[in-house]
């Protein structure tokens, strides 16, 4: 209610009531209100001045800070609201956006997101404030408890020289010489290596999107520089774009993917929808939530920015990367040795200035004075720090050629130090890229039931891997008859290149990824879809073969992917020397299904013994960390000339979707890297044990785990198997009941996989 109050009083422009709310409206921005804005006030509105003076400044900060916790109430509750409400929220037009639709007066007034853009600023990360370089210098050659010690040694040393008529110039010229020899090296160092902030300003968008917007009450579409975006904008993204700010999706195509590996590491596109989140879900695990620095990997999506610049996810990491100030253990046991030895020293030296001052030979002030202060020194181990700075400057020399940033040259040691190594699976421990491991094939091709509904027998499957398929590229290409020169069985019984061509062909066909010479791997597209199509493209003989076998069956209509049905379907003409070979079966259409094996198989034509010999290849597979997809395809005859397809699923489809023939299974993975499992024996050789964290399946994970030496192959048993595998819900079990290390308890009280609070303790 103060929230509201105040937006009001700014709005009438009172200064009187600016200054009475003052002090409820700070304790509001403190509690961050998350309640709905009242009919017609925007929480996100850029208000004007409402007073002068002192007061006007007091007035400015809590209005400054009533906006802020506006706009992160809105954010976090963005995804459990519906278009209206978050319309009311954003002080924007959002109802009735639409893909299929053109732009309706969507989105805010030009003159209007001018000012929030000036209330808001820019949307890129704020960079962290620094220090003159020169100000670190000083920092590093005077700063510490160490180098105060040796200063005074210094110091010490020239009053002796200049005051007391000393003739030793050479010692204190020399010491200070090295002290700041030793400051210049690590500021050197550090001062080059200062780069993180620079990378996660580099993830945000600097392209121009597209935005709705309105102008004067007439809709327009214009290219806007992401860094000019404001929320209450509504952004067109497409397939290929980094999405430039946290959006909340108003509308999206079927089969939508978004790729969050620069935020969670995983390499496994996620689906986005439009549907409206349940309350008690964290926004991180919102499907209908896309945010900054990740890229659009399939469909279109139509999304009302809801936060920008800092106030993204992204600006939170940047947020904890920048404040998190740690102390190297290096740092704390020099320091505590430091200590020990100004206390060590200046004991010697009080009881070398008692000793001189008692002693029966009576010496002169300078002479007590030298020989006490000569005791201090003594004790002083002046070598140390060039001793150590050299040091950690060959190992950094030693790591860069391994190319390993070393930010603080001191946090070498602290790796020295380590006994648990937690490292991430995606892209640390495998490569970071999906690819077609193995195809479970047929061991005879079943012929198309006779009949509809007659289940075809087949006698089992045989695995083999892609690599093998393509041995037989040109028999596959060609749907070589049983016995060409194709790939054997491990019996030997017979060829199995009529049954590799059939599935490399359901592989090319029904995809959504395509060739492109820039990206990647030269395909674009998913994560998954691109390590099938890329399989099956070099299986069949590169560009040549896929394009013969795309030329005879062109598409002419499919059913994209989507979280309900789990398949994907594509329909493809026959046409050419692929159509002379179906005229006497009358069929005109090949339609080709991929997606999740149970809902494939449901769809097909097979007797319950081929079906528990598929599902024994697909346990298998599973069992070894992977992936699995199955594929069929199935002749369309007698539908007649310039038959329309139509359907968005099995219930509305106009033509049959059931008695497919089963063409095989294709098994994916992100594989280890070569080098991973030399590293973790190395690590275990040095007396470390290496933690694999990762959000895959628990099965998934101790697979991948398995392969990369981190789990015994002798196997355990009793509590050591029960903890094997530790998935989020069994640390938070056993955490002791005092423990706040885990964090706020989720919302709901169960933590998701998203972003867990148990992943702080790996933060």
């Amino acid at each position: 209610r103060t929230v509201r109050l105040a937006e009001s009083a700014y709005s009438a422009h009172s200064p009187l009531v600016v200054w009475l709310l003052g002090g409820g409206l700070a304790v509001a921005a403190a509690w961050r209100a998350r309640g709905a804005v009242g009919p017609g006030k925007s929480r996100l509105a850029a208000q004007p001045k409402a007073a002068a003076g002192g007061v006007a400044q007091e007035a400015s900060e809590v209005e400054g800070e009533a906006q802020r916790a506006g706009r992160e109430a809105v954010r976090h509750g963005a995804h459990a609201a519906s278009v209206a409400e978050l319309e009311i929220s954003l002080g924007t037009r959002l109802c009735g956006v639409a893909l299929a639709t053109t732009a309706a007066g969507w989105g805010l007034e030009e003159s209007e997101a001018v000012e929030r853009c000036k209330a808001f600023g820019q949307n890129r990360l704020t960079p962290p404030a620094r220090e003159s370089r020169w100000v670190l210098l000083l920092k590093q050659v005077f700063g510490g408890v160490f180098n105060i010690m040796l200063w005074v040694c210094v110091a010490c040393e020239l009053f002796l020289a200049f005051v007391l008529g000393g003739d030793d110039f050479v010692t204190p010229l020399a010491l200070a010489a090295v002290i700041i020899a030793s400051a210049s090296l690590q500021w050197w160092m550090e001062l080059t290596a200062e780069s993180v902030m620079e990378s996660l300003q580099g993830m945000q968008s600097a392209s121009a999107v597209l935005v709705h917007r309105r102008r004067h009450g007439a809709a327009v579409e214009v290219q806007v520089p992401a860094e000019d975006l404001v929320p209450g904008d509504v952004v067109f993204l497409e397939p290929g774009q980094r999405v430039p700010a946290d959006l909340r999706i108003l509308a999206c195509s079927s089969g939508t993917l978004v790729e969050n590996s620069a935020l969670t590491g995983e390499s496994v596109a996620e689906p986005r929808a439009a549907e409206t989140a349940p309350a008690n879900m964290a926004l991180v695990e919102a499907r209908n939530v896309a945010f900054s620095g990740t890229v659009i990997l399939q469909g279109r999506l139509l999304g009302a920015v809801i936060g920008t610049g800092d106030e993204t996810l992204l600006g939170e990491i940047a947020m904890k990367i920048r404040t998190s100030k740690t102390r190297s253990s290096l740092e704390i046991q020099i320091e505590h040795f430091v200590h020990l030895i100004a206390w060590v020293a200046l004991g010697v030296g009080i009881l070398s200035l008692m000793a001189n001052i008692a002693s029966p030979r009576k010496r002169c002030v300078a002479e007590v004075l030298e020989n006490a202060a000569t005791a201090f020194f003594a004790q002083v181990p002046e070598g140390l720090l060039p001793t150590v700075t050299v040091c950690l400057m060959i190992a950094s020399q030693q790591m860069a050629r391994r190319h390993v940033l070393v930010r603080k040259v001191d946090a070498i040691e602290t790796l020295g130090c380590v006994s648990v190594l937690c490292s991430d699976k995606t892209g640390t421990l495998t490569c970071g890229r999906m690819t077609a491991t193995d195809f479970a094939l047929p061991a005879a091709p079943p012929a198309p039931p006779a009949t509809p509904g007659l289940a075809a027998e087949a006698e089992g499957l045989v695995q083999v891997s892609p690599l093998a398929c393509g041995s037989a590229s040109a028999a596959c290409a060609a749907s070589a008859a049983p016995g060409g020169s194709g790939v054997s069985n491990a019996n030997g019984k017979g060829a199995l290149s009529e049954a590799a061509a059939a599935l490399l062909r359901c592989g090319i066909l029904n995809t959504a990824a395509r060739a492109d010479p820039d990206a990647p791997g030269g395909f674009a597209g998913s994560p998954t879809e691109t390590a099938i199509l890329a399989s099956c493209w070099a299986a069949v003989g590169g560009v040549h073969g896929a394009a013969a076998i795309r030329a005879t069956h062109p598409q002419v209509f499919d059913i994209p992917f989507n979280s309900a049905a789990k398949w994907m379907l594509t329909v493809h003409a026959i046409t050419g020397s692929a159509a002379a070979g179906e005229a006497e079966a009358g069929a005109t259409y090949l339609a080709v299904l991929k997606g999740a094996p149970k809902r494939v198989l449901s769809r097909c034509a097979l007797a319950p013994s081929a079906v528990a010999q598929v599902q024994e290849s697909l346990q298998r597979l599973m069992g070894q960390g992977k992936r699995v997809l199955c594929l069929a395809d199935r002749r369309l005859a007698h539908l007649g000339v310039g038959f329309r397809f139509q359907g968005s699923c099995a219930e509305d489809a106009n033509f049959p979707l059931e008695d497919f023939t089963f063409r095989g299974l294709v098994a994916l993975e992100d594989p280890p890297r070569e080098s991973a499992t030399e590293a973790i024996a190395r690590v275990a050789q040095a007396g470390a044990r290496t933690v694999m964290v990762t959000g895959d399946h628990p099965a998934t994970a101790e697979a991948i785990a398995r392969r990369l030496g981190l789990v015994p192959a002798d196997g355990a048993a009793g509590v050591a198997a029960d903890f094997r595998v530790v998935t989020g819900a069994q640390l938070e079990a056993h955490a002791p009941p005092d423990d706040d290390a885990l964090g706020p308890p989720a919302p709901g009280g169960a933590a998701g996989r998203g972003w867990p609070p148990e992943v702080a303790l790996f933060w």
